[in-house]
C-alpha cells in the first residue's frame, strides 16, 4: 500500500511551502495491512480484521500507528488522511450508503454540529468509555457529551491559550521580560492594556493586539457563558457579551491594536519585524511563529494572559455507528490516546495532551530552542486546568458572526461602537429566530 506523511514538523523543514491539503489527500498509512475491504471488515481465518481511521492533514504519527500493530495483533489499522473540508466529507459519508470509517477523527470547532447529528455515532458509555472519563480534562470531555449523555468522541488533544511575546523587544524597552514576571503585571486587562499604551509611548508603530476581533474572543470564552445556552436561548445581547466587547472597544480607543487581519501577509510580516511583539495561542501557535518568523528564534518565550485560560482548538475520536466491532475500536482509540501516545503526538506535531496523566511527562518539561529555551510545556499544562467549560450550540457560530463582522468595522473604518453594538444584536437576534432559537 503507499504510504505518505508529512507532518507539521516537515512543513516547517520545507519552509512552510508545502500545502498539507494538497499533498495529504487520499493518502493513507497502514499498519498490519491486508487487502480487506474498508469500513472495518473482520479478515479471514488467521487475518488481522481491517479498521480504518479517518483523521485530516497531519494524522497520527507512524510511531503511534506502529504500537497499535504491537498491541492488537490481530487488527490492521489503515489511517486514510482525508483533505479537504473534512467536516463536509465526514457529514456526507456518515448520511450515505458507501462504506464509513471505523475510527473518525472529528474537529473539535465541529463537535457541536456533530451532536445534533448523534444518531450517526455510537455512544461510548455504551462501551464502557465512563470509566475512562478521569483520565481526561472534564471541561474537555464534556464538550463531546450530548445533552442526553451520550459520549461521542475520547479528547485527541487540547489548546489551552497563554500570551507569546517577544523578550529582546520587552526587556530593550525596560519592560516586564521574564515570564513570571510580565504574567504577575498583567493579570488584568486593564493591566496589560497599560502595557500596551507604555509600549506604544515608546514605539508607536509596535503593538500588543493584532485586532480587537481576536481579544473579544478570548473573553467572551472566559466569561464561561457563550451566545446561546443550555435552554436554546439566544444570550448574544447580555451582560457577559457586552462587557466583552466594551473591553474590546476600548482597546482599539487606546490605540494599543495594530487592527490586522489574521493569517494575512501583513500580519505575517508585522510578527516577522517585531512590530506584533505579542499574541495570545494554544500551544500549537508556536509552529506558526516558526514559520512566519523563523528569523526569531530563541527570541520568544510565553506566560499566562490576562485572566484564565482559555481553549482554542483540540480534537476527537469518534466511532462511526455501524462500525463492526465497536468495543474494539474503542479498545483502540484508548490505546491510540493513551499518555504515552499522547505525548508522542506533543512532541512530533505540537498537540498538547488532552489526557491528564501525561502532565508528569519530561517531555513537557523540556526545554523549548524557539522559546529561548523555555520549558513552555509546564506553563500550558496549569493553563489547562482553568479553562472554564463552555455550551457549544451548532448555531453559535451563526449568531456571533454578526458581532465579529461589527468590531471589524469599528476598527477598519471608524464606525461607531454603539451603533455597531445594536446593528450586531440586531442581526443576531433575526439570525438566532430562523435557527429556532428563544430570544
Amino acid at each position: 500500500m503507499t504510504t505518505c506523511r508529512i507532518s507539521r514538523r516537515g512543513v516547517l523543514t520545507l519552509g512552510g511551502v508545502a500545502s498539507l491539503a494538497t499533498a495529504l489527500t487520499a493518502c493513507s498509512t497502514a499498519v498490519n495491512p491486508t487487502t480487506s475491504p474498508s469500513g472495518g471488515s473482520a479478515g479471514a481465518s488467521g487475518e488481522a480484521a481491517e479498521m480504518v481511521l479517518w483523521t485530516w492533514p497531519e494524522g497520527f504519527a507512524q510511531q503511534v500507528l506502529d504500537s497499535v500493530r504491537t498491541t492488537f495483533p490481530n487488527v490492521s489499522l489503515r489511517q486514510d488522511v482525508i483533505g479537504g473540508d473534512f467536516k463536509q466529507k465526514l457529514s456526507v459519508t456518515l448520511q450515505g450508503k458507501e462504506a464509513k470509517p471505523s475510527i473518525t477523527g472529528v474537529k473539535g470547532e465541529d463537535i457541536a454540529f456533530f451532536a445534533a447529528q448523534a444518531d450517526y455515532f455510537v455512544d461510548l458509555n455504551t462501551l464502557g468509555a465512563a470509566e475512562k472519563k478521569g483520565d481526561f480534562l472534564d471541561w474537555k470531555w464534556a464538550q463531546a457529551t450530548t445533552e442526553d449523555g451520550r459520549q461521542l468522541g475520547i479528547p485527541i488533544d487540547i489548546g489551552p491559550t497563554a500570551l507569546f511575546y517577544r523578550f529582546d523587544i520587552l526587556e530593550a524597552m525596560g519592560l516586564p521580560s521574564e515570564p513570571d514576571a510580565l504574567g504577575a503585571a498583567i493579570r488584568t486587562w486593564d493591566e496589560y492594556f497599560s502595557l500596551g499604551v507604555e509600549m506604544k509611548g515608546k514605539d508607536a508603530e509596535t503593538f500588543l493586539i493584532r485586532n480587537i476581533s481576536g481579544l473579544f474572543d478570548i473573553m467572551v470564552q472566559q466569561s464561561g457563558m457563550n451566545f446561546i445556552d443550555r435552554s436554546h436561548k439566544f444570550i448574544g445581547g447580555e451582560t457577559h457579551i457586552r462587557e466583552a466587547w466594551d473591553r474590546a472597544v476600548k482597546a482599539h480607543g487606546l490605540g494599543i491594536s495594530a487592527a490586522l487581519t489574521s493569517n494575512s501577509p501583513d500580519s505575517t510580516a508585522a510578527v516577522a519585524a517585531g512590530k506584533l511583539p505579542a499574541d495570545f495561542g494554544a500551544s500549537w501557535h508556536l509552529a506558526d511563529l516558526m514559520v512566519d518568523a523563523p528569523d526569531t528564534a530563541g527570541t520568544w518565550h510565553v506566560c499566562e494572559h490576562p485572566g484564565e485560560a482559555t481553549n482554542n482548538g483540540g480534537s476527537f475520536l469518534a466511532i462511526p455507528a455501524g462500525t463492526a466491532d465497536a468495543g474494539q475500536a474503542l479498545e483502540v482509540i484508548l490505546h491510540i490516546l493513551n499518555p504515552e501516545n499522547q505525548i508522542l503526538e506533543y512532541v512530533d506535531k505540537g498537540n498538547f495532551p488532552a489526557n491528564s496523566a501525561a502532565f508528569a511527562s519530561d517531555e513537557l518539561k523540556a526545554p523549548v530552542e524557539f522559546l529561548g529555551g523555555q520549558a513552555a510545556g509546564e506553563l500550558f499544562a496549569r493553563a489547562a486546568e482553568t479553562v472554564r467549560p463552555l455550551h457549544e450550540h451548532p448555531a453559535n457560530g451563526t449568531v456571533s458572526g454578526p458581532f465579529y463582522a461589527e468590531l471589524q468595522l469599528v476598527e477598519a473604518s471608524g464606525k461607531d461602537p454603539e451603533q455597531a453594538w445594536n446593528d450586531a444584536v440586531e442581526a443576531a437576534k433575526r439570525l438566532a429566530e430562523q435557527e429556532g432559537l428563544s430570544l
